[in-house]
């Protein structure tokens, strides 16, 4: 199972159940939500910033987990 993180609003959530995606810069964002989704596409910078410091040290915005793995 992939989880990614919203850049908007800092949701974790299961990569399928994304309500929407953007491609950005050769980088492809998730959202929870449509409202995040419309946030992001109208100043991706703005959300940028601080998400891609975060992100920096992992490399990706998405985060894989074994089945075991969960609760």
């Amino acid at each position: 199972m992939i989880v990614v993180k919203d850049p908007v609003c800092g949701m974790v959530f299961v990569k399928e159940d994304a309500a929407g995606q953007t491609l950005y810069k050769g980088e492809t964002y998730y959202f929870c939500a449509p409202s995040c989704k419309k946030s992001f596409d109208s100043d991706p910078q703005k959300y940028l910033a601080a998400f891609n410091d975060i992100q920096s040290s992992k490399g990706s915005n998405e985060i894989n987990i074994r089945e075991d793995e969960k609760e």
